[in-house]
């Protein structure tokens, strides 16, 4: 059967001279035939969206390895990813490269795989596809289209930060990628300064001098932080510092999830029940006009001690 994917992904080709699967017959002549149906599966095809390692070409799922052999059209968010994947397949096939200047052009592809019921395969660079990586337009497409969706989880650097944090308590605040300018950066910040659970922040490698700044900027270089840098590769390390420790440190640029620890939490005031009946009362006598003032009360008269003589006096003569 020919082959339809790009056997050279840095030259054009038509998208479109693709030769469909033969579909199964349903007719009734077929008879003492037993066809198994998946109650879920849709007339279109599958959208897959798999996990890829962070370092370790050990960490990709067999799953993953399994459907790049199987599946009928590949597509790659890198091309260096996308050859150690293959490898770890042990096999040589073609794929398409997402890219931002050929995006609807894999989009048409994507979406004339799918119309005719097959496989299509979708890898990012590293980890789980979509979080904060490509994948979204192809989902939406796949969606739109009814056709079916499987995930392959896998690998994540947010778990895998997350597993490594000794202030994790109950839940985080994923803020992702920040904005690039300094003044935005900040306000991102702020806005999430009040939050009591970790901010789990994502950054390429050569702005996290800045983030770091920003970062202790906003929150101050005593707030602790957990760097975790080049998960699962060979300069693999975790430090759980405060800022003002980490802004010391003179590493390499490698890949790193930051993750802020929360600030200390406010503790509400403690008010004695009859402060709090007193307070109470007087909100009430000034929001009605009608009511006369409430008058305070005058201390106790305090009593006065007569002192008498103990001798008693001589009447007059």
């Amino acid at each position: 059967m020919q082959e339809y994917v790009n056997r050279h992904p840095g030259k054009d080709f038509n998208y479109h001279t693709f030769t469909t699967f033969p579909r199964p017959d349903t007719s009734p002549s077929q008879k003492g035939r037993t066809l198994e149906l998946n109650p879920s599966t849709s007339t279109f095809g599958k959208l897959i969206m798999a996990a890829n390692t962070l370092g370790e070409t050990l960490d990709i799922p067999p799953r993953s390895l399994i459907q790049l052999r199987e599946a009928d059209l590949l597509v790659f968010e890198e091309d260096r990813a996308a050859r150690q994947a293959l490898k770890a397949a042990g096999i040589h096939r073609d794929y398409l490269r997402w890219s931002e200047h050929r995006e609807e052009a894999t989009l048409d592809a994507v979406k004339k795989a799918l119309s005719e019921a097959r496989t299509v395969l979708f890898m990012s660079a590293q980890g789980m596809p979509t979080v904060a990586d490509p994948g979204r337009d192809l989902l939406e497409l796949a969606y739109r289209m009814g056709a079916n969706v499987s995930v392959i989880p896998g690998p994540s650097s947010i778990t895998a930060a997350l597993a490594a944090c000794s202030f994790l308590e109950n839940g985080f605040i994923f803020l992702g990628f920040l904005p690039r300018e300094e003044n935005q950066r900040r306000l991102t910040l702020e806005k999430a300064g009040d939050a009591e659970v970790p901010l789990v922040i994502l950054e390429t490698p050569y702005r996290q001098r800045a983030l770091l700044e920003s970062v202790a900027a906003v929150y101050g270089e005593t707030r602790m932080c957990l760097l975790a840098e080049d998960i699962s590769g060979p300069h693999e390390s975790y430090c759980e510092k405060p800022l003002s420790v980490l802004l010391e440190r003179n590493r390499e640029k490698l890949n790193f999830v930051l993750i802020v620890a929360p600030g200390a939490k406010k503790v509400p005031e403690q008010h004695h029940h009859s402060d709090r009946k007193a307070s109470f009362l007087d909100k009430a006598d000034k929001s009605d006009p009608r009511r006369p003032q409430r008058q305070q009360s005058a201390p106790p008269a305090k009593r006065l001690k007569v002192q008498t003589s103990s001798r008693k006096q001589k009447p007059k003569r």
